[in-house]
């Protein structure tokens, strides 16, 4: 019955709008909680590798990992497939497609654009964790790679791009399901743009450490012995 459902919405074009919708906001808040555990690095090694054995040892992870998946793969192909439609319409009507979402923003302009550097930055991201050297520990390589100008560039561009995506992909999920009263409209976009700007914090994070802030003279030995905390 599920899949009958699903199937329907997407032959229908305003069901394919609304699972790349529905797929945005669940995407958004997995960005919240993947923000928290990038937080645990200032608690620690022992904290931050402790998450990742407790999620690594959950035989439940797999299965996140796969509904993961699958969400971010229905966002990036109705994206796709709503874009090319718009774009074939815009052309068969003559006209320059006027945003329905409440105006032209930067964010507007440029979701095309910011999803596929999200996308890049994704690919990048996932090899990194898969194919870098495990045995110091996740903590290590983790704050090894935030010593990488070139990690941090690439960290920075994508955390940017999910940001501007946010600040107007968020509200606009929304308007596609149907929320769209100027009772809500105000707080939706309020947490839209608390959520974009929470996302640069995934940048921060990578220049806190780039800069070196974690670092700590101790100054009962030599005062020019660098400890990492």
């Amino acid at each position: 019955m599920n899949y009958i459902f699903l199937l329907r919405m997407i032959k229908s074009s305003i069901g394919r709008k609304q699972l790349m919708a529905l797929t945005g906001i669940l995407l958004s808040f997995f960005m919240l909680i993947h923000l928290a555990e990038n937080l645990l690095l200032f608690k620690g090694e022992e904290w931050y590798n402790g998450w990742v054995d407790i999620l690594l040892s959950n035989p439940i992870t797999i299965y996140l990992e796969i509904g993961l998946l699958i969400i971010f793969l229905i966002h990036i192909i109705m994206g796709i497939w709503v874009r090319f439609e718009d774009w074939v319409n815009s052309r068969k009507r003559k006209y320059k497609m006027i945003n329905w979402q409440g105006g032209r923003t930067i964010g507007s302009a440029t979701m095309l654009y910011t999803a596929f550097i999200i996308l890049a930055y994704l690919i990048f991201h996932l090899f990194h964790f898969k194919y870098s050297d495990h045995s110091m520990g996740f903590y290590q390589m983790v704050i090894s790679a935030f010593r990488s100008k070139f990690f941090v560039s690439i960290y920075i561009i994508g955390s940017l791009s999910l940001a501007l995506h946010l600040s107007h992909g968020f509200q606009s999920a929304f308007q596609t399901l149907g929320i769209n009263h100027e009772k809500y409209n105000f707080y939706i976009k309020l947490v839209g743009w608390i959520i974009a700007i929470l996302m640069v914090a995934f940048a921060l994070i990578s220049v806190y450490y780039l800069l070196g802030f974690d670092l700590k003279v101790d100054i009962n030995t030599n005062p020019v012995e660098m400890v990492i905390e």
